[in-house]
């Protein structure tokens, strides 16, 4: 079965008539998904119970595209014109004591979720978890934020939003152009003409008039060691064998960054949100000694890290064009609020 998944998502990107044996149930998947956002976005419309405006960063196909990294960036970003930006996620694979819940620094993934206790712990701004985003923005809008950020949440249509982010891997796009499972797609390509801004990763070319010039890179910055914080430049595995290991939704965009970095790596890929346990890292051999992950899978590994382990981390670079309309429109909606 397995088997079968990895193969079936593999097609998604090849543009290959494989997958057309799944049309039918990518049909009922239209049925049941478009009518669900008829009846919360026509008939039972989702009102907003305070002024502070917010914000999705989102995505219509699965997988990993950088929304996390983008959504550190305008953290930063909007902090320098001292606008105070709380964040709110599903929380997915959490175990929280209640809901909505806000982190503190340094909870466990287990209890919080790998990507929201990545964003707390880093950026040290307001976040609050709950499958019911509604929850989670009223319990945030009492922190004194100005601008609530949804990590995620393009299709949770209970929610009301003031801005909606799109960001698409400038390489894989579409894919197939078909919905699940045929294809990659949440929503179809009809979607993107509803949103305000889509954003396209893996360039940051400011004249790409094929991705409309807005566009970002995801870049690495340092090796940090998983177990002390040590920070070596990225330099240092240069021509070294290592383990690399992936639970995110793209790994190969982390292996191609091991490429581009001459590091010679041995893979072992896991699930999107797997959670790890000690002897997933037991990969020390005669081709290695070390292990080197993501930033977002050392989160839930820094409990039982040691000193061999290393994470790469990353940050997203906005072209010119790009930084100039999101900090334009957001801080007019601070503004405006």
């Amino acid at each position: 079965m397995n088997l079968l998944v990895a193969r079936i998502e593999k097609s998604w990107y090849q543009g290959k008539w494989w997958n057309a044996w799944l049309l039918p149930l990518s049909g009922l998947f239209f049925l049941l998904s478009h009518g669900r956002r008829l009846w919360l976005t026509r008939i039972k419309k989702a009102s907003k119970n305070n002024s502070i405006p917010v914000v999705v960063i989102g995505n219509i196909n699965v997988g990993g595209t950088g929304k996390t990294p983008l959504t550190c960036r305008l953290v930063e970003l909007l902090g320098q014109k001292d606008i105070q930006v709380g964040i709110i996620s599903r929380g997915y694979g959490s175990d929280a004591p209640y809901y909505p819940y806000r982190l503190t620094k340094g909870e466990g993934a287990d209890i919080v979720g790998d990507e929201p206790k990545l964003l707390r712990d880093r950026l040290g701004c307001p976040v609050v978890i709950d499958s019911d985003r509604n929850a989670a923005i009223e319990l945030l809008s009492k922190q004194g934020v100005d601008l609530i950020l949804s990590d995620d949440g393009l299709q949770h249509y209970k929610m009301a939003r003031d801005y909606e982010v799109v960001v698409l891997d400038s390489t894989r796009q579409l894919g197939n152009r078909w919905l699940l499972p045929a294809g990659p797609l949440r929503e179809g390509a009809w979607r993107l003409s509803e949103v305000d801004c889509i954003i396209y990763n893996g360039s940051d070319n400011d004249g790409a008039e094929d991705l409309d010039g807005l566009s970002m890179e995801i870049v690495p910055s340092a090796w940090v060691n998983a177990k002390t914080g040590e920070r070596k430049s990225l330099d240092y595995f240069a021509g070294k064998n290592l383990h690399a290991l992936a639970g995110i939704g793209n790994p190969q965009r982390f292996f191609s960054t091991l490429d581009a970095l001459n590091v010679n790596h041995q893979d072992h890929v896991f699930a999107d949100h797997h959670a790890f346990v000690v002897s997933d890292l037991n990969l020390a051999d005669q081709y290695s000694s070390q292990v080197v992950m993501t930033e977002k899978d050392w989160v839930k590994c820094s409990d039982f890290a040691d000193e061999s382990m290393w994470y790469l981390e990353i940050n997203a670079r906005l072209n010119t064009k790009l930084e100039t309309k999101l900090m334009n429109d957001l801080t007019s909606l601070v503004h405006a609020s």
